[in-house]
Formats: structure tokens, C-alpha cells, sequence
């Protein structure tokens, strides 16, 4: 057996000292590193140990790891992991276009069907004391949210966006609630996709003020004009939709982002009309392009 391990789920505060004090209780190590981003300097949440004894690598892969109240899977490294890093499934999901009339206890209920959830937070709107239309959840295993994503939802009578929170780009950062749990960190996971869904496309439940109408996204001025369309159907191209949503108003400008893995489109896509309010009166309104909704 190789004495080089790998130690994933390393709390984001514990550094290669930290790493190096904890597994040196199983024995001598020869080399230790948690792995950092680049840019930022920050933990990646993963790293190596290399034991000087097999039998001390040994006992500790067949031990189990806790460390500042995470437990830590331990696992033989490989060169594979060692290029790519490891690949954590998501836990957490982002929901966005969530009525106004659904409270956190309606949040909750509909969600803890699918399984333990161990956080959740609906983001409130300072101005109305409601909600601002999106949230987050927490489950206690990455299955819950496979299930999740297999389906389609609605809550308080409207259909909700839901994306995996996942990481995707650390050193984004956009509106946050640091002081209330660090969910600042979540925005930078979520996918152009469900940050269109809850920021650019307009409903009387998406018209976010104060910290979601400026930073990173812009000035809120403009925002009725553009539109996000999800579930499109892959026979769908451009063209249907600039030809669908024409009925409405001018359209300026159709986008759907392509797919890289395979010949077809993302299955959602953009569209951004000429005149303010069109986006408003469009979203109110259910569609259907190529016989899906």
C-alpha cells in the first residue's frame, strides 16, 4: 500500500500546521500540504499526508477522522486525484422564484420530505420584511439532493428554479449574509443559470432592492428587460425563442449557452427585449415552446 494519503473535508480554518499536528498522531509524516487556491491564498478544504512507515499510513486510512467537529474521509492518493482533486457531490441546494405567500415553514415542510435538512435560509427583504424570493438548503447527504434535481417543484402555487450550490468560482463574490452564517460563500456557487432565474428574469417577487440590486450585478435599472427561460426543450434553437417571445415586444439581443460535453444547448437560455416592463409582463404568463412548458 502507497504511504501517501489524501484528507478530504478539511475545515476551511486548518492549515498544512494544523494538518501536520492531527495526523502526526498516527505517525512520523514525511511531507503534509493543504492545498490552496492561487489567486486567493484560501483553503481548497482538501489536502496530502505522506507517512514514513506503510504500517502508520496503514492505520490511519483505517481510522476515523475528526477535526474542528468535521469528520474527514481518508483515502490512498492517486495520481488522478492528485491532478484533478477530490470531487465532493453538492449537499446544498439554491431555490429561486419562490412566491411571496410561501413562509419559511412552508420552505421547510416542502423540502424535509426529501430528507435531513441540517440548514435553511430565505434571505429577507429590509424594505417589505418579506422575503426576497430565493433560499437555501442544507441536507445531511448529497442523495437528497440527486432526488431534488431528478424533479421539477412548485411552492405557493408557482413553479421554483432549483440549481445544486456547488463551487464554481471561489473568488466571485456577490450580496452576502456573512454576519448571519456565512451565506455570502453560497452565492458564489451558484450556476449563470439560477443567478439569471433569481436576478434577471422579472416577477413581482424577483425585484430585488437595496444589496441585490447593485455590487457585483450592476444597477437594478434595466432589469425589466431581460428574461430567463428554463426546461427548453434541446430541439429548441435560438431562433424558436426569438420567434416566440417576438410576440411580445422588440428583442434586442437571444442567447443559449451551448453545452460542452455534448452537441446541444444547456437547456435554458436568455432573451432581452427593447423596452422596460415587457420582461415583467411576460413572466407573468406561462409558456410553451416546441409542445413543452
Amino acid at each position: 500500500m502507497a504511504n501517501k494519503l489524501v484528507v478530504l473535508g478539511i475545515p476551511w480554518d486548518v492549515d498544512t500546521e494544523g494538518l501536520r499536528q492531527y495526523m502526526s498522531k498516527f505517525g512520523p509524516l514525511d511531507d503534509c500540504v493543504v492545498m490552496k487556491e492561487r489567486s486567493t491564498g484560501r483553503s481548497r478544504g482538501f489536502g496530502y499526508v505522506t507517512f514514513s512507515s506503510e504500517e502508520d499510513a496503514k492505520n490511519a486510512l483505517e481510522s476515523e477522522h475528526v477535526l474542528g467537529n468535521r469528520t474527514l474521509e481518508v483515502k490512498v492518493a492517486t495520481p488522478k486525484e492528485e491532478m484533478r482533486g477530490p470531487v465532493k457531490k453538492a449537499t446544498r441546494i439554491f431555490v429561486a422564484r419562490i412566491a411571496p405567500s410561501v413562509t419559511e415553514a412552508m420552505f421547510r415542510s416542502y423540502f424535509e420530505t426529501y430528507g435531513v435538512i441540517t440548514d435553511l435560509y430565505m434571505p429577507k427583504d429590509q424594505g417589505s420584511k418579506g422575503h426576497r424570493g430565493i433560499g437555501f438548503v442544507t441536507f445531511d447527504s448529497a442523495d437528497s439532493v440527486d432526488s431534488i434535481m431528478a424533479e421539477s417543484h412548485e411552492l405557493g402555487g408557482s413553479t421554483v428554479v432549483v440549481d445544486r450550490a456547488t463551487p464554481r468560482n471561489d473568488d466571485m463574490r456577490y450580496p452576502s449574509r456573512m454576519a448571519q452564517g456565512g451565506y455570502g460563500a453560497y452565492n458564489a456557487y451558484i450556476s449563470a443559470a439560477t443567478r439569471y432565474a433569481a436576478l434577471g428574469a422579472p416577477t413581482l417577487y424577483d425585484q430585488f432592492g437595496s444589496a441585490y440590486g447593485r455590487g457585483y450585478f450592476g444597477p437594478s435599472r434595466g432589469m425589466g428587460r431581460k428574461i430567463f427561460v428554463g426546461r427548453l426543450p434541446q430541439e429548441a434553437s435560438a431562433e424558436d425563442l426569438r420567434q416566440y417571445f417576438g410576440r411580445f415586444g422588440r428583442i434586442v439581443d437571444v442567447y443559449v449557452p451551448k453545452d460542452p460535453k455534448r452537441s446541444g444547448h444547456r437547456g435554458f437560455g436568455f432573451v432581452t427585449f427593447a423596452d422596460d416592463g415587457v420582461a415583467d409582463r411576460v413572466s407573468r404568463r406561462t409558456h410553451e415552446i416546441l409542445g413543452q412548458e
